[in-house]
C-alpha cells in the first residue's frame, strides 16, 4: 500500500507548485496595480505642473485700453404666476466693458442690435426668477457671450481683439405696479 501513495503524492506536488506558482503571479499583478494606482492618483498629481487657467479665467487682467459702453435704462414686463397679482416691471441698465475703443465704437454704431439682445434675454421672467442672484449671473453671462457672438458677425474679418470683456448690471430691480 505504501507504494500505492507515492505515486499519488509524485503528482500531487506539480500541481501544489503550479498553484503557489498562480497564486505568486496573482499577488504580483495586484500589487503592480496598486502600485501603478498609487502612483496616477496620489504621487504624480503631487508632483504634475499646475494646469492652465480656464480659458475665461486666462487672460483676467482688464486690459489698459478697456472702455465702457453704458446703455440706457429700460424697463420690461414681469411674468406674473398669479393672475390676481399685480403688475410688475423689472428696470434695468447694462454696462458693455469694451477691450477697445474700435468696440465700443461698432457697438455704438449697431447699438440696436445690442439693445434687442439685451432685452431679449430679460424678458419673460418671472419675479420669483428675478429675485435669484444666480439669474441676474446666468443673464450677465448669457449677455457677454451674445455681444461677442454679434460682433464677430459685424465684422467681415474677425478681429479677436474686437470683443467685449465684461457685462455689469448698473441697476437690476423689479417693481410692482
Amino acid at each position: 500500500m505504501p507504494e500505492e501513495k507515492a505515486p499519488e503524492s509524485v503528482a500531487a506536488k506539480p500541481s501544489r507548485k503550479l498553484f503557489g506558482l498562480v497564486v505568486a503571479a496573482i499577488v504580483l499583478v495586484v500589487a503592480a496595480a496598486g502600485g501603478l494606482a498609487t502612483y496616477k492618483l496620489v504621487v504624480g498629481p503631487m508632483f504634475a505642473a499646475p494646469d492652465a487657467p480656464p480659458p475665461d479665467m486666462a487672460n483676467d487682467a482688464i486690459p489698459p485700453t478697456a472702455v465702457a459702453f453704458d446703455f440706457d435704462e429700460t424697463q420690461v414686463g414681469v411674468r406674473q404666476d398669479d393672475p390676481a397679482a399685480s403688475a410688475s416691471v423689472l428696470m434695468y441698465s447694462v454696462s458693455f466693458i469694451c477691450a477697445n475703443p474700435q468696440t465700443q465704437l461698432l457697438i455704438d454704431k449697431n447699438k440696436q442690435w445690442f439693445v434687442s439682445k439685451v432685452a431679449e434675454l430679460h424678458r419673460n421672467r418671472t419675479k420669483a426668477e428675478l429675485n435669484d442672484p444666480q439669474v441676474e449671473k446666468e443673464i450677465t453671462r448669457l449677455a457677454l457671450e451674445e455681444a461677442n457672438s454679434l460682433l464677430r458677425r459685424l465684422q467681415e474679418k474677425p478681429d479677436p481683439a474686437i470683443r467685449v470683456i465684461e457685462v455689469l448690471h448698473l441697476k437690476f430691480s423689479v417693481f410692482d405696479l
